[in-house]
């Protein structure tokens, strides 16, 4: 297949030390149903045979380099930027996988709506964490989402769009460039989420020890940094406090959170620079996913019974979980008294 003089989408992959997944991550790209694409690999100073490994590949289209010397991904991924040939970017890991028709469907969403600037799409956690996750969909939800956590992933991006709102990814907020970086479009650009898992991202020990140790941190500091944009009107200590996230270990936590809640309610009513029905779905959704997490873990444990199901039907939870979920806990419960009385030796 001839290389286009432009391509329409250059696919980004900064590589560093991932001879044992990239070759996958590449044949991923090539096997793709849209095909007008240059696959643009820097080598950050790898190590291993990343190097070694890419280099196996001849298909035209793949443009490899590498820099002198280890920079950082942040800074790397700001160098492909300005080396992509295509009007569309669209970032790649060299360890993760992208599902076939994943850039066909992105540059669809881009090329319809000349509006939006940035189109992500959602994932499915495969390795050593599985999980899918479907990031929100329209601008203003993600912009609400955006004061939570990163949810903005396998984006597609005009490159003239960055370069317009001279944007660019932060070395000093690695591992959470990302986070910091999608908190900064989405107050100049337009995001939009695909809600259809187009991505695996792979987890692997490596990976997981070389970032979660510093993750959380650069990711408050990513989150403190977005706060003090959206709502300038705040003093420091109340940054800190929103900051923070709410954790269901106790019932009391509920109060807690409910109060986190409602001061972030409050806050944004200055002004309103969080749509406020956004505002508030994201709040609901984040307030269910908590509770599902602290009942089946403390208020279950490892154990379902119809007895414990009864108390948390008077404890005043039940009504705030999805009733679907209520479902699934009332069948586990059945299912272990069916269990115990076809057993009655079961240990409690």
């Amino acid at each position: 297949m001839p290389i286009p003089d432009i391509p329409k989408v250059t696919v980004l992959m900064p590589v560093y030390n991932v001879a044992d997944y990239v070759a996958e991550a590449i044949n991923s790209i090539i096997q793709q149903t849209f095909t007008d694409f240059e696959l643009l690999i820097i080598n950050d100073g790898s190590t291993d045979s990343t190097r070694e490994e890419v280099l196996k590949f001849t298909d035209c289209r793949i443009r490899f380099v590498e820099n002198e010397q280890n920079i950082g991904l942040a800074n790397t991924l700001n160098k492909g930027i300005e080396l992509a040939r295509g009007a569309y970017i669209a970032r790649m890991d060299g360890d993760d996988i992208s599902l076939p028709h994943r850039i066909e469907k992105q540059v669809a969403v881009l090329d319809q709506h000349p509006d939006i600037d940035v189109c992500g799409a959602g994932y499915r956690f495969f390795g050593v964490k599985n999980a899918t996750v479907i990031n929100p969909e329209q601008h203003e939800a993600i912009k609400a989402g955006l004061l939570f956590a990163c949810c903005v992933t396998i984006p597609l991006y005009r490159k003239r769009s960055l370069i317009d709102a001279h944007l660019h990814y932060e070395q000093s907020y690695f591992p959470a460039e990302d986070y910091r970086f999608w908190t900064q479009c989405i107050m100049c650009l337009k995001l939009y989420n695909i809600p259809e898992i187009l991505f695996l991202y792979r987890m692997h020990p490596a990976q997981v020890s070389a970032t979660m140790d510093n993750q959380p941190e650069m990711a408050r500091q990513a989150k403190i940094a977005y706060l003090k944009v959206v709502f300038p009107h705040l003093e420091d200590d109340q940054i800190q406090f929103f900051a923070r996230s709410p954790i269901l270990k106790t019932e009391s936590d509920i109060i807690d959170m409910d109060e986190w809640n409602n001061r972030l309610i409050e806050a944004n009513k200055v002004n309103n620079p969080i749509n406020k029905m956004a505002l508030s779905i994201t709040l609901r959704q984040l307030m269910q996913a908590n509770l599902r997490s602290f009942v089946s873990d403390t208020w279950f444990g490892e154990r379902y019974s119809i007895s414990r199901y009864e108390q948390l039907i008077f404890s005043g939870l039940y009504f705030r979980l999805p009733l679907k979920f209520s479902l699934k806990v009332f069948l586990k419960s059945i299912a272990h008294r069916k269990i115990k009385q076809n057993n009655p030796l079961t240990v409690q």
